[in-house]
């Protein structure tokens, strides 16, 4: 596909490429010149902290832990939960 850049060096991407406007797009140029436009979905400030390594390791082996779920209604039954699963890995 043969773009132009305009007087402001700004180019027009096609609708059918699937990019809206306001959607964020990093621009990396590669070490040949080539340039790639890679949609990203951005992650606020405050929710970083769920992409660390540790925290993603966490949430991993929390998803693979082999006890049943349980709801828990209300302080009572949240103590009893924790006193049981206290001594375990």
């Amino acid at each position: 596909m043969l773009l132009q850049t305009d007087a402001r060096r700004r180019i027009t991407l096609p609708p059918t490429i699937g990019i809206k406007p306001g959607d964020a797009i990093d621009l990396e140029v590669l070490e040949d010149g080539r340039i790639m436009l890679i949609p990203i979905e951005p992650v606020p400030k405050h929710q970083l902290w769920a992409w660390t390594v540790e925290a993603k390791q966490a949430i991993s082996s929390s998803l693979a832990d082999p006890r049943p779920s349980v709801v828990v209604e209300n302080a009572e039954d949240a103590k009893k939960h924790a006193t049981r699963w206290s001594g375990e890995d």
